[in-house]
């Protein structure tokens, strides 16, 4: 077998190249310095591309840029969990191998969700616009153990919220496409979302982004939910038709919401979502965390050491 030409960036090569020399000694490299283009000739070389987090966002565009223009490229993993970008779909429509690094940020994630259950508890939003008017407001608060909690998508990131939410005493139940029965939780197949609704106090979305899921949450689902509900979206931004869940906010049907994705990334600037007093906003950084970057890289230098070998490949991942 001819020797691969990894694709990467310097930072990448920097830290852990040694690791990828070990594994196999005959792998050449084309690197990505700062923002430089890659040459003609090193394009024809690259056979495999690790898309690791420090590209992300300011390199990302050179870097899947210089994948979609590489014509051997035969194997491209990436950081990220969810490959639902229509880069990746033009890629493995070339025949190019896609593997994912899922479950690599589940833990970041799921503690982002049990952040805004907790600050939503807390009414943390209010208590920030206290403090910044120096006003003394004490109020009740809300314990996450008489809060019920929906999950919508129990995979790696669902998992993990179910078993930090068992630590704080809530009662969950799960939705997927099938029940193995050794879930976490109570788990409901995906048919029973509008029961999850009506039954859960908070309901967390972990779900990728699919045929199935896109546009899920409408003015239907929302209208369906508890009075008075959380919601929180750490799957992806196209599930949820924003202008329904700005409507659901405004008139306070809901209670409050975490959001970390949105349908447009940034959130535009005029965007309602910036200014409702129950809101929480993240930048789509749920699962950006140092542990998380290392648990991703492991993943690529795991799946690498299998390719060197010529075994399968894990979390290679397919058009949906």
């Amino acid at each position: 077998m001819a020797a691969p030409v990894l694709f990467c960036t310097d930072t990448f090569w920097d830290d852990r190249g040694d690791e990828i020399v070990a594994i196999d000694p005959t792998v050449e490299v084309v690197r990505l310095v700062g923002k430089e283009h890659v040459t003609p000739s090193d394009l024809e070389r690259i056979t495999v591309a690790y898309f690791s987090p420090d590209t992300w966002p300011a390199r990302s565009a050179n870097f899947m840029g210089t994948c979609l223009r590489a014509p051997h490229l035969r194997w491209l993993q990436t950081f990220s969990a969810g490959t639902d970008s229509p880069i990746f779909t033009s890629l493995r429509e070339r025949g190019v191998t896609i593997t994912n690094s899922s479950g690599a940020s589940a833990p970041s994630i799921a503690q982002t969700v049990m952040l805004y259950l907790l600050a939503l508890g807390r009414d943390l939003p209010r208590l920030g616009r206290a403090q910044a008017n120096r006003r003394w407001e004490p109020r009740t608060s809300t314990d996450l153990c008489n809060v019920r909690l929906g999950i919508v998508g129990l995979g790696a990131i669902g998992t993990e919220v179910a078993r930090l939410a068992a630590a704080f005493g809530m009662e969950t139940i799960g939705l997927r496409r099938s029940v193995r029965g050794d879930e976490l939780c109570e788990t409901w197949t995906n048919d029973r979302l509008h029961d999850l609704l009506g039954w859960a106090d908070a309901i967390a979305v972990t779900a990728p982004l699919t045929d199935e899921t896109r546009g899920l949450f409408d003015t239907d689902a929302f209208a369906r939910m508890r009075a008075g509900a959380w919601f929180v979206n750490v799957g992806r931004g196209e599930i949820v038709d924003e202008a329904a869940l700005i409507d659901a906010l405004v008139d306070g049907h809901l209670g409050g919401a975490g959001l970390d994705v949105f349908a447009t990334e940034p959130l535009p600037a005029d965007s309602p979502l910036w200014l409702l007093p129950n809101v929480i906003i993240t930048p789509h950084s749920s699962g950006t965390t140092d542990v998380s970057h290392h648990r991703q890289v492991d993943m690529f230098i795991e799946n690498f050491r299998r390719h060197a070998a010529g075994t399968p490949l894990v979390n290679v991942t397919a058009a949906d």
